[in-house]
Formats: structure tokens, C-alpha cells, sequence
């Protein structure tokens, strides 16, 4: 009975299944991260696995972006009164916005949680490039799943038609818009939370810093 809860027609079981879906590319990356510190990615089946490992992380990374979208659920609103509130579900304000910053944050740190393991392996200006391109991925990947409905592990069953829906975004117009709209807000989120939120080396370094200190 619990699963079939919904706020504004949005069902709370899916709140909890996108939640979830950001666990993946966190221990994927943090899996890369335990097997470069290891081996380095010093043998073939290594690379390979490595290589694996990121291609799934990729699928899965979007999510992250796509809870911020879900706001859209706002619409489904009660009558409005004379000055253009919902009393009755005018928490829901409050509810999605602090659900569409959870997707921002997570995607924050996703992002820069595989920006440590390029910048070990390729170093700095890896990491430069990495960032404007990981960015309109993401941004393509969010609306394959808003628009086309996609979900991330469907491109191994429907690769081909995912495929020429991913190819709508450069050759129409309008799905072009919403990429290239989608893109630059997403940038703009990006390097807003990376300079608001500590990166997790930081934190290390202030605790480590911290524990130096005698009194």
C-alpha cells in the first residue's frame, strides 16, 4: 500500500529508486579508484575492466542530473488562490526544491569524484577536458530519460534506437535548443557547486591538518 504513495501525482517509490540510482556510479567510480591504486591498470584485462567499469559509470551518472528535473512535478498543482498559492500543498515548494538540490549536489560529486582518478592517472589539464566534455554527456543522457523516456541499462537491449534518438539532439533544431540549453545550465551548476562544496581531498587535507594541531 506504501508504494502506491504519491506527492502531486509523483510516487514516493520513485523518489526512493532515483536515490538508489546514485549509489552506482559512486561505488563504480570508488571500485576504479581501489583498482588504480592497486594495479596501476598495469595489464590488458585490467584496462579492460577499467574501461568496462567507466562505460557503465557513465550510463548511470545522469541520474544524478535528472532528479534535479523532477521539480517539473510541481505543475501538478491544486487551484491556485488570489495570490497565486496552493495552500493546501504549498510545502511541495519546499519538498522538490530540497530534492532537486540533492540531484545537484550528488551531481557535484559524482563528477568530481572521477575527477580524482583522471587527474591521477592524466593529470591537470586531463581533468580540464574531462569537465567540458563529461558535461554535455550528462546534459544528453538526462534528456534521452526526460524526453525519450529512456532508462540507462535499456542501451544494452535498445542500443540502435537509443542511438537515433541521441542523434535528434545535433540534426533537429529544437531538440538541439534543449540540449544545448540543458548543457550550459548544467555548467553553470557544476562550477557553482564545485566552488561552494569542499572537495572530498580537501576535507582530508583540513582533517589531517586539524589533528596536527596541539593545544
Amino acid at each position: 500500500m506504501g508504494f502506491n504513495l504519491t506527492i502531486n501525482d509523483y510516487p514516493i517509490i520513485m523518489i526512493i529508486w532515483n536515490l538508489f540510482l546514485l549509489l552506482i556510479p559512486f561505488f563504480l567510480c570508488r571500485n576504479l579508484i581501489k583498482l588504480r591504486q592497486r594495479s596501476k591498470f598495469g595489464k590488458w584485462h585490467q584496462k579492460l575492466f577499467a574501461v568496462c567499469l567507466y562505460f557503465i559509470w557513465l550510463l548511470f551518472v545522469p541520474n544524478s542530473a535528472y532528479i534535479i528535473t523532477d521539480v517539473r512535478h510541481l505543475l501538478n498543482f491544486c487551484p491556485l488562490n488570489q495570490y497565486k498559492i496552493c495552500l493546501e500543498n504549498a510545502w511541495m515548494i519546499m519538498f522538490f526544491f530540497t530534492y532537486a538540490v540533492i540531484g545537484w549536489v550528488a551531481f557535484v560529486y559524482l563528477v568530481n569524484q572521477m575527477k580524482i582518478l583522471v587527474n591521477e592517472i592524466w593529470g591537470k589539464l586531463a581533468v580540464k577536458i574531462y569537465i567540458w566534455s563529461i558535461v554535455p554527456v550528462i546534459s544528453l543522457g538526462v534528456l534521452l530519460g526526460l524526453i525519450n523516456r529512456w532508462n540507462s541499462w535499456e542501451v544494452f537491449i535498445y542500443s540502435s534506437q537509443i542511438a537515433k534518438d541521441a542523434l535528434m539532439y545535433f540534426t533537429d533544431f529544437l531538440y538541439f535548443k534543449n540540449w544545448l540549453i540543458f548543457t550550459i545550465f548544467l555548467y553553470i551548476l557544476y562550477f557553482i557547486g564545485d566552488y561552494l562544496f569542499l572537495p572530498h581531498e580537501t576535507l582530508i587535507k583540513q582533517r589531517k591538518t586539524k589533528k596536527r594541531i596541539k593545544f
